[in-house]
């Protein structure tokens, strides 16, 4: 009987000693400044964009500018777009990286119709990066008659450049 209860002490011990070193490992690594954390620095500076796109006689894009001294990583991109029925769409998104061009090309899923619209959507985790002070640019190319457009969220975060 007592080397259960024994037992049961040094257990107890180690899961109560376990705690403490993680919280204090948290709480050292949360003290860091922004630029000394690489991992999970996503947490600490999130980003978020949305673009509103028209389709005009076939074409649509949208852009914004990565802010200067930033590198932006696209972790996740969401689209729902509508098009003339019968019609196809094109997803582009184009980066500049190391100072030259880069496009993805995302998949669209087709949903049917809606409203009078064919209707498709994007959902897709992405590794996407942008120089800072760079365009990004999200294109859409779909059918030259009867208009459309879509609605994209573009998510990520930002990663300080030294």
């Amino acid at each position: 009987m007592n080397s259960t209860r024994f037992r049961r002490a040094n257990l107890l011990f180690a899961i109560v000693a376990g705690c403490s070193l993680a919280v204090l490992s948290t709480t050292a690594a949360a003290a860091l400044p922004k630029a000394a954390i690489v991992a999970g620095y996503e947490d600490l500076a999130p980003f978020s964009q949305r673009l509103d796109i028209t389709l005009t006689s076939g074409f649509g894009s949208g852009t914004f500018t990565v802010p200067a001294g930033q590198r932006l990583v696209i972790d996740y991109i969401s689209a729902d777009i509508g098009v003339a029925v019968g019609g196809t769409v094109l997803f582009d998104v184009a980066t500049y990286l190391n100072g030259n061009e880069v496009e993805a090309h995302l998949p669209v899923v087709p949903n049917g119709l809606v409203l009078g619209q064919q209707v498709f959507s994007v959902s897709q985790m992405t590794r996407i990066y942008a120089d800072s002070g760079s365009l990004v640019t999200i294109a859409l190319l779909g059918p030259t008659n009867g208009g459309g457009g879509s609605i994209v969220g573009i998510y990520g975060h930002f990663i300080p450049l030294p």
